[in-house]
């Protein structure tokens, strides 16, 4: 094209944009050469195609959150602690009960959490010092060990952290305290916490106000049906907003509930699928194909989000995450896939222009997650 053609082009493209503009399409959206992901199991992957090919440009442990006014560290820190354990039917013995907190900090700065303990590395090693002990007691007391301990056998009692959605503005976090089969095998249990709050806040935001009225009644009924495993509630309305996290469902965040339960049922349990939260509280684009149309296409697939243009998609299988180009509902052939863990899923996509993908190309293999300063435990509980 000559130097006097490229005028009328652009005038062109502007009068395009400025329809689009004028009848609520909105402006065209910039291409995207990459995507920021977290993970479930607390790590970040940067993955860019700046040539149509994507690749694992950088890995970091802990989720790396871009917010307006920087990046921020986000994690998981666990301390333990050791003593008598067990009863019932198991002889009493030592056992290792471990505690997880959640850490926010920006980059480059410290973090604080505060929890009682040491490294878990220790205390199972004091537990087995204290077991050997015990097993130098005499042959017929039937003290002695036939057959050498798994550490996971050392464990009597778990409170467990889980960041299941990270955004620049709200942070979901699941909260597990788990009794194991271990120290009692007959009353083994689950209980839980779910927490949606503010990012670097202690405030909590209510499902509630998300929903229309027949969701909300419909998320009533598992904290009023008396049947099953589940305790009925005096308020079901309010246990809504205290028992919530943010997960990912067949292309979409989903509201999943913890609905606490007896022990005989083994504890509390999650809700299936879950009801999808409006895209003006996630910021998430739709998917530019339907999602029964996109299994279709792309057989077992777990989940799948799409750039905000629409151009691109960003799908999972069991083991792998999938980019591919979308155009006319139509997928095209992968850029690239890269290698994930079975059960691992999105926590966080954060899709980047070509411009945000060239600085991050250059710097996000660099930062070091931050120094964990680990408090005593000033009693107050938060997930």
């Amino acid at each position: 094209m000559s130097h006097r053609a490229r005028p009328p082009a652009a005038a062109h493209s502007i009068a395009v944009a400025g329809l689009l503009l004028a009848v609520g399409c909105g402006p065209i959206a910039p291409d995207h050469q990459g995507v920021l992901v977290g993970l479930t199991s607390g790590r970040t992957l940067w993955i860019a195609w700046p040539n149509d090919t994507a690749r694992l440009v950088a890995e970091r442990p802990d989720l790396l959150v871009p917010r307006d006014d920087g990046f921020w560290w986000v994690g998981v820190v666990d301390r333990c602690t050791w003593g008598e354990g067990g009863g019932g039917w198991v002889e009493d013995s030592i056992f290792v009960s471990l505690a997880e907190a959640v850490f926010v900090a920006r980059r480059g700065e410290d973090a604080r959490v505060r929890l009682d303990g040491m490294p878990c590395e220790q205390a199972e090693e004091e537990v087995l010092r204290e077991r050997a002990k015990s097993a130098r007691a005499p042959a017929d007391s039937g003290a002695a060990e036939e057959y050498p301990v798994s550490n996971e056998t050392l464990y009597c009692y778990r409170s467990t952290r889980q960041v299941t959605y990270a955004s620049p503005n709200v942070l979901s976090v699941e909260a597990r305290h788990t009794s194991t089969e271990f120290c009692s095998p007959a009353k083994y249990y689950t209980s839980g916490d779910n927490v949606v709050r503010r990012f670097g806040s202690s405030e909590r935001v209510a499902l509630r106000p998300l929903l229309e009225p027949s969701a909300r009644t419909a998320l009533e009924q598992h904290f009023s049906d008396t049947a099953g495993c589940g305790y009925p509630a005096e308020d079901p309305g309010a246990q809504i907003d205290s028992s919530w996290s943010i997960r990912r469902h067949q292309g979409a965040w989903v509201a999943r509930l913890w609905i606490e339960g007896p022990i005989v049922c083994r504890g509390g349990q999650d809700t299936e699928g879950g009801e999808a939260i409006p895209p003006s509280f996630t910021g998430e684009a739709p998917l530019p194909v339907p999602w029964s149309e996109l299994v279709r296409q792309l057989p077992n697939a777990l989940d799948a989000t799409a750039s905000p243009s629409g151009a691109y998609l960003l799908a999972q299988r069991a083991d792998s995450l999938i980019v591919l180009p979308v155009a006319g509902g139509r997928l095209g052939a992968p850029l690239g896939r890269i290698h994930i863990g079975y059960g691992e899923e999105l926590a966080m996509t954060r899709w980047a222009t070509a411009e945000e993908a060239r600085e991050w190309s250059a710097t996000l293999p660099t930062p070091q997650p931050p120094r964990v300063r680990v408090l005593p435990d000033s009693g107050a509980e938060s997930p």
